[in-house]
């Protein structure tokens, strides 16, 4: 779920260049990573002669931000950095990190506020507002003739009959709602008016352990029952503490941008659709899109998100309504808030919690250095001490040279430890050596396809 302006423009390309940038248009450079160039002739020599990678001006964007992050990623190994210290463990793990710590405090407030004693249990079961229900069902609909219906209504009834005699177990075997049939018919803790009307009437008047009479639903015949406390108390507990859950759930969230002064800015919907357009782009950018006590929400956190929701979320921005935009800034900013809550209120990971994802961030680690044969320099290169800068450009070079002849080899820098490599380091993708580059691949392609007499596939022109 970008751009600066005035001094903090001016801020940012010394950040990431240098004020030579400001003058230069960079049609050779494509990208820079600390002194170390990518060059547009040889982006355009990768893809023409590519049996893989498309001569699209987005596969080319994709190609040249891999160029970046396997620079930043090798540079980091060869001077000795393992990049698991916990800083990097936390950054290449947010998504983790957050569900985990969210969890915690989501328990530490809420849960210990909805546990029921067992006198609170029979009130609540005595009171009848929630009721654990099971029905046996036998599917009917409109499409059938009166004989078949009648037919399950019979069926039904049948069943109906064996249950009263003690058989519920036995009867429940023809259960056609197979959620249902799993759990002893159980459809789970209900309250008033939250199922069709028959069933609801039904269900509601019903005693501790009595059968209604066969019920008929759009969905067929029902067979239902309202088992004594003393059959499912623990399942009773569990659904009713679940809905006191939501409930006070539903009740924080929708107090916590009022109590924390949640501020959406009014730029915040036309920032939602830049981001959306350039993602990549986005994602050091700090530009506020909402701030509240104790933090802010950015382009780059937005950025980020979207690597997390579906992707339909991105297509459908183009078309929404900037109130719908900013609607969904304040969702995602609700994340940062709980965020902000959790540190205030101390919850921090297990030392076992912090043990793991950095055994997972060890194995991204060790799949990239592999991948990369960062730990197969020859002999050669270590006798004649050459520099790391010099080591890091061929080896990068030479995996996107494998990359280009076999795209399947490709094994990416995931984005959330790239985010924290590109933290703080010199780097720019130029925009107009991109497109330098992709004017003279399709220039080379189309030369080397008229040259064959063919017409180039639409994926590689």
């Amino acid at each position: 779920m970008r751009r600066l302006v005035a001094v903090a423009s001016v801020l940012a390309l010394v950040g990431c260049g240098g004020l030579r940038d400001m003058f230069t248009a960079h049609t050779d450079a494509v990208a820079v990573v600390g002194g170390r160039e990518l060059e547009a002739g040889r982006v355009a020599e990768l893809f023409v002669g590519s049996r893989g990678l498309a001569v699209q001006s987005d596969v080319m964007t994709r190609f040249v931000h891999l160029w970046v992050n396997y620079v930043l990623f090798a540079d980091r190994v060869l001077a000795g950095d393992s990049l698991i210290d916990s800083a990097a463990v936390l950054a290449a793990n947010w998504p983790a990190v957050h569900q985990i710590l969210i969890g915690r405090f989501h328990d530490q407030v809420v849960g210990q506020r909805t546990a029921l004693d067992s006198a609170h249990l029979d009130s609540a079961y005595g009171a009848g507002e929630l009721r654990l229900i099971r029905h046996i069902l036998i599917r009917a609909d409109t499409g059938m003739s009166a004989s078949q219906i009648e037919a399950k209504r019979r069926q039904a009834e049948r069943l109906r009959t064996q249950a009263v005699g003690g058989g519920w177990e036995r009867a429940n075997q023809s259960n056609e709602d197979p959620n249902a049939k799993a759990q002893s018919g159980t459809v789970g803790v209900i309250g008033r008016g939250e199922t069709v009307q028959p069933f609801d009437a039904a269900a509601f008047a019903l005693g501790p352990g009595e059968l209604a009479p066969v019920t008929e639903t759009p969905f067929g015949f029902h067979v239902i029952r309202r088992p004594a406390l003393g059959e499912v108390r623990e399942q009773f507990r569990l659904g009713v503490e679940q809905r006191l859950v939501a409930r006070l759930d539903s009740a924080y969230l929708a107090d916590l941008p009022q109590r924390l002064h949640l501020k959406v800015r009014s730029s915040a919907a036309a920032t939602v659709r830049e981001v959306a357009r350039d993602p990549m782009e986005a994602r050091q950018s700090r530009r506020v899109l909402a701030s509240f006590d104790g933090g802010r929400f950015t382009a780059g956190d937005l950025a980020r998100w979207f690597d997390l929701l579906p992707a339909r979320a991105a297509q459908q921005i183009p078309a929404a309504t900037d109130d719908d935009l900013k609607n969904f800034v304040q969702a995602l900013a609700r994340n940062a808030m709980l965020l902000a809550e959790t540190r205030t209120a101390g919850v921090a990971l297990t030392s076992e919690e912090l043990g793991r994802l950095r055994a997972d961030v060890s194995m991204q680690v060790l799949e990239l250095k592999t991948a990369l044969r960062l730990d197969s320099l020859s002999t050669e290169d270590t006798a004649a001490g050459r520099p790391r800068k010099e080591l890091v450009a061929a080896k990068v070079d030479a995996y996107l040279g494998r990359i280009a002849e076999d795209p399947q080899s490709l094994v990416p820098v995931p984005l959330p430890l790239a985010d924290h490599l590109r933290e703080g380091a010199a780097w720019r993708v130029y925009p107009a050596g991109l497109q330098r580059a992709f004017e003279m691949a399709r220039s080379q392609r189309a030369a080397l396809d008229s040259a064959a007499g063919r017409t180039a596939p639409e994926g590689r022109r």
